[in-house]
């Protein structure tokens, strides 16, 4: 569908024949594209079958649009020890209540340090582990994360920039940010800082640990005055993106809140979990600030990044009918204390495919001295109408920073939370 350069298809090309030739472990470093695909499949990469670890829906990005995937080395992530040792002094205290399913007797780490991947009642351990396991960090602050929003036809539409926290009040690794009540779970605070016709657009959304739907407030820059939405708001489109409020980082939403959650099974696939692409904010603006997005090439969304092997749990997630969205299909890291969600599939509501989102890792330092997975870059492609979101976090972002407040994430500080 879209055409790379005679000497870029002649190169990977050459790549997978290549490989084909030696009966040996495709090389690292060894691009898999269009050109190559179907000799790529012929091969091996670290002993697994290529045809294997490529899911169907990352062979049409391929195919159809452009997708390439550099082959890596997987590697071990790293992870905070205190989260396990946490984990594991709680295990086996947590709960699902089968008549709400809302997660009760959470005392902190992960949820669940067991998931059975032939039990596919466990689909919903794996999003509550997710959700309200401090596997990512305590807290955050991306001030700002940058957004590219493309045309697949015409290139780079438009540029945002907007700020995102998050605070967990529960379940967290520091005890000090503990809500002294036991009722928050997590505020998050997503504001819109560029451009400045849309600048303070955004909301702080306040999750309970009953899994009662959220308390969604806006700051309404006319008035200069917070005001209340509708709970129902947590799904909603987030402004002029491809992403839903409760698709941020993979993920935003109390499982309790969905109809369903089965777990599949688990297998093996190329994701990324240890990413080289490196996000400099201080380059210009437009398509100068966004040199690892290919602008040049339909549909002009394509990043070069480093894939490599990672078995994943399948999650099917069912929402409930006024959602958007008729099923998700997840693939979760099935390292236990890195849960990353890497691929995405959303379905509309005549069961065919509408959008893709890849949330992509690289190893980082946090501000407390700990080690653990951070977000590179989260591509959103709406595959029907032909655009995507491609959305970098700051490099100095903040990951359990000092001297994190509540207060810092409450509808009274949206107005300093803009600046």
């Amino acid at each position: 569908m879209f055409k790379k350069s005679a000497l870029a298809i002649s190169v990977l090309a050459l790549c997978g024949l290549t490989a084909t030739a030696t009966g040996q472990d495709a090389p690292v470093g060894t691009v898999i594209s269009a050109a190559n695909i179907d000799q790529m499949k012929t091969q091996t990469f670290e002993g697994k079958a290529i045809s294997d670890l490529i899911l169907p829906t990352q062979e049409r990005m391929i195919r159809e649009f452009g997708l390439q995937m550099r082959l890596q080395t997987a590697s071990e992530v790293q992870v905070d020890p205190r989260l396990i040792a946490l984990t594991e002094q709680h295990a086996g205290k947590a709960s699902i209540n089968s008549q709400t399913g809302v997660l009760e007797n959470f005392a902190g780490g992960l949820p669940f340090a067991s998931i059975d991947a032939s039990n596919p009642a466990d689909g919903v351990k794996v999003a509550q582990n997710f959700m309200r396991g401090p596997w990512y960090a305590d807290v955050l602050d991306y001030n700002p994360m940058y957004f590219a929003l493309i045309d697949g036809r015409k290139g780079l539409d438009r540029e945002q920039q907007w700020r995102f926290g998050r605070y967990m009040a529960d379940g967290a690794i520091d005890p000090a940010l503990a809500d002294p009540k036991g009722q928050i779970a997590k505020y998050e605070v997503v504001l819109n800082k560029y451009p400045n016709d849309t600048r303070g657009l955004g909301v702080v959304t306040i999750q309970y640990t009953d899994a009662r739907l959220p308390d969604v407030y806006a700051y309404i820059r006319s008035v200069r005055r917070v005001r209340r939405l509708s709970s129902n708001a947590w799904a909603d489109p987030l402004s002029a993106t491809d992403l839903l409020n409760d698709e941020s980082f993979g993920m935003n939403a109390d499982p309790s809140w969905y109809k369903g959650w089965k777990l599949v099974g688990k297998r093996w696939i190329l994701a990324i979990a240890h990413s080289s692409v490196r996000f400099d904010p201080s380059v210009g603006s437009g398509e100068a600030r966004f040199p690892m997005i290919d602008l040049q090439q339909a549909p002009h969304w394509n990043v070069l990044d480093d894939w490599e092997p990672r078995e994943v749990l399948i999650v099917e997630a069912t929402p409930n009918q006024g959602h958007l969205v008729s099923r998700k299909v997840q693939y979760y890291d099935a390292q236990t204390y890195a849960p990353m969600l890497h691929w995405q599939e959303f379905y509309d509501k005549k069961n065919e495919l509408w959008r893709i989102e890849n949330c992509n890792y690289r190893q980082g330092q946090r501000d407390d001295g700990t080690n653990g997975p951070t977000v590179s870059f989260v591509g959103v492609y709406d595959l029907q109408r032909l655009h995507a979101s491609l959305v970098f976090t700051d490099p100095q972002g903040r990951h359990n920073y000092p001297n994190a407040k509540a207060s810092d994430f409450t509808p009274d500080a949206i107005p300093r939370l803009i600046n």
